[in-house]
């Protein structure tokens, strides 16, 4: 896609088919496994960087509530956060009285795959529950069950880009938004933005976890502003890859590690 819109002349989303939505799209701070003291300090770091969403792994041998509450303590009521459980609260029951507590915390957003997701009662069940968005992965319940039983509010959404056209566009036909989740460096945090310039519905903040690399690979670093990163308009995907930063990357031979 890159060579294509270089070739051309055009940026990628020109090359998609499909009308702009929109030239700043949402971007969140993404972290796994960690204590509420440091994530609270990653929660300024995403600040100061120009993030105002940040999607955690919520997980039973961490205390869910100090972990929110620390991050709330030290961020501005503006900032969001996105929980992601992987499926660990199990069934309905557990989740349940969970995430009718977490309600009470303003920073809390949206609640991903708190349940197995084929359990498509149960999340019928905590819909009834909490007053926050529930969202799942793409494809499980499969789609027409998700939209028939009202199963859940939003997707997570990635892939290839065929692949992502095609659940966007199906997410936007019954109006359900969803995450962009393309997690790479500069390149593909790239070609995020591209794709969310033209899907309508990437209305929740992009999940492509840029902040856990040393190094973005670019020449020029993406622009991220108020929770959003701008679109480029440059031909291909807009940016200029850092050939120093892959040099310096670069393994020697035998390609194993020294370990």
């Amino acid at each position: 896609y890159d060579l294509v819109g270089k070739a051309l002349g055009v940026p990628v989303y020109r090359l998609l088919n499909l009308p702009r939505a929109r030239e700043w799209c949402p971007i969140s701070w993404w972290n796994i496994d960690m204590p509420p003291e440091a994530l609270a300090a990653e929660a300024q770091d995403a600040l100061a960087a120009g993030y105002t969403s940040y999607k955690i792994k919520a997980r039973p041998w961490w205390d869910i509530y100090a972990q929110v509450e620390a991050i709330s303590a030290v961020t501005p009521p503006y900032f969001r956060l996105d929980l992601d459980w992987n499926n660990m609260l199990l069934n309905a029951g557990n989740a349940g009285p969970v995430l009718a507590a977490l309600d009470a915390y303003p920073r809390v957003a949206i609640y991903e795959s708190p349940i197995f997701q084929h359990d498509v009662e149960g999340q019928r069940r905590i819909r009834r529950m909490t007053n926050r968005p529930l969202a799942l992965h793409f494809g499980e319940p499969p789609f027409p069950t998700v939209v028939r039983d009202e199963v859940c509010d939003g997707f997570v959404v990635g892939g290839g880009v065929a692949s992502v056209l095609r659940q966007g566009t199906l997410a936007a036909a019954f109006e359900k938004p969803f995450w962009l989740q393309l997690v790479g460096t500069g390149l593909t945090t790239a070609l995020s933005a591209h794709l969310g310039a033209v899907l309508p519905f990437a209305q929740w903040p992009a999940v492509n976890c840029l902040n856990n690399y040393a190094d973005d690979l670019l020449v020029e670093p993406l622009t991220v502003r108020g929770g959003l990163i701008k679109v480029p308009e440059a031909p291909g995907l807009g940016i200029t890859v850092d050939e120093a930063a892959l040099e310096r990357y670069r393994m020697k031979p035998p390609f194993e590690h020294p370990l």
